[in-house]
């Protein structure tokens, strides 16, 4: 777990101030932790109405990359794009990590009682830290079956956001009544998504369609094809607002 922890304390020390970022290391099964990364917003400590939980792709864990020799982790979203969404949301974005007794998580391992209730835990102390903010679950490429299995099974929760989604991470249903539920996949080879033609119950589905993209691995992350500034925003406003288009350009 030590190197799990110098990390986020070497990216704190050396990003920009405005970036705010910390972490927190929460117990969520007994001898079982998990890290989180907190990027807040500008937003004032009292005025913060959404929380964001991000969940990476792959196995789950962060990944460093050094921009200009400036360490930034990735968890599930780069730092640029936490911060972009923390600011448009006006509240706090946190990537967790996986759990020490299972730093690869698996597909099977996602849909386990074990992994809810790690993801139980972080949504507990999400609500605990910032009571009056809602709290959502947003999941990059294999991370989005985390997150539909979420809200699935965690009532507390406003929703979830589902980012490169396998077909899989559409068929859970939300658990709680009024919960909502956006997906937004890539349009590929002219093929509409599988989203588009089972369109059902409380979900939003959104396209992000881009002719000229490389697409790459929807196991580790989303394949946006240089829109996904455009894709956090639309998130964002869908989290604010309720409202997103049926298609990004």
């Amino acid at each position: 777990m030590t190197a799990a922890l110098a990390i986020p304390v070497a990216l704190e020390e050396a990003a920009p101030a405005p970036l705010r970022e910390r972490i927190q290391v929460l117990e969520s099964r007994p001898g079982v932790r998990e890290v989180l990364i907190i990027t807040a917003s500008s937003a004032g400590a009292g005025e913060n109405r959404h929380v964001v939980i991000v969940l990476a792709g792959g196995g789950g864990g962060f990944a460093v990359t050094f921009p200009d020799g400036v360490p930034c982790v990735q968890g599930g979203l780069p730092l640029t794009q936490r911060q972009r969404l923390a600011s448009a949301i006006g509240g706090p974005v946190v990537a967790l990590s996986p759990p020490t007794d299972q730093p690869v998580m698996s597909r099977a391992w996602r849909r386990s009682e074990q992994h809810m209730a790690d993801l139980g835990a972080a949504v507990a102390w999400t609500m605990t830290t910032w009571p009056a903010a809602q709290t959502w679950v947003l999941g990059v490429a294999h991370g989005a079956l985390s997150a539909a299995v979420a809200a699935s099974s965690i009532e507390r929760l406003a929703g979830a956001v589902l980012l490169s989604c396998a077909d899989e991470a559409l068929g859970p249903s939300p658990c709680a009544e009024g919960m909502r539920v956006l997906a937004v996949q890539s349009r590929q080879d002219g093929r509409a998504p599988y989203a588009l033609s089972h369109a059902r119950g409380r979900k939003t589905f959104v396209t992000v369609r881009d002719e000229r993209a490389a697409y790459g691995d929807a196991a580790n992350g989303p394949c946006f094809g240089g829109k996904e500034e455009q894709v956090v925003d639309v998130v964002a406003r869908w989290i604010v607002t309720g409202a997103a288009p049926g298609e990004i350009r």
